[in-house]
């Protein structure tokens, strides 16, 4: 079941791991790395649960999707700012914070998905899957031939 939780790959993933771009150039290209880089995600597995904890930081809950649709857990989030040359109102000479989001995946089979819980506290995304007890999981469904 654990192993089920490991996130899915992509090809960009296989590509371009996380270190890639360090490796190679240094903090030379660290202002580009950062704008494709994804929220790591912690996963613990409990006794009657999982518990997924992400930090976002200057993303708001507004700007966070979380679903679950066929054994997939998906979060995904979209932030933006406006590029503005000059701002009088703040004193800015310049603003080039723009957009940030990404979208991680996580396979996630044998949780009991009508209670799925998430909160988000001071840039703390945390998400609780409550595991399916055993007498759910073994609750098979005998198909009559006919």
């Amino acid at each position: 079941m654990m192993r089920s939780l490991f996130p899915i790959v992509t090809n960009n993933d296989l590509v371009f791991p996380d270190n890639f771009v360090n490796h190679f150039f240094g903090d030379f290209m660290k202002p580009f790395d950062s704008s494709y880089s994804v929220p790591k995600v912690d996963v613990e597995d409990k006794e009657n649960e999982y518990v997924l904890t992400t930090d976002l930081p200057g993303m708001a809950k507004e700007d966070i999707k979380l679903t679950y649709d066929k054994d997939i857990l998906t979060i995904s989030a979209r932030h933006e700012e406006k590029k503005d040359e000059k701002d009088e109102k703040k004193n800015y000479i310049r603003k080039e914070r723009t957009s940030q989001s990404f979208c991680r995946q996580f396979q996630v089979s044998g949780v009991q998905k009508d209670h799925i819980q998430a909160s988000f506290a001071n840039g703390v995304l945390t998400v609780t899957l409550p595991k399916e007890t055993a007498k759910q999981i073994e609750a098979a469904k005998t198909i009559e031939i006919q």
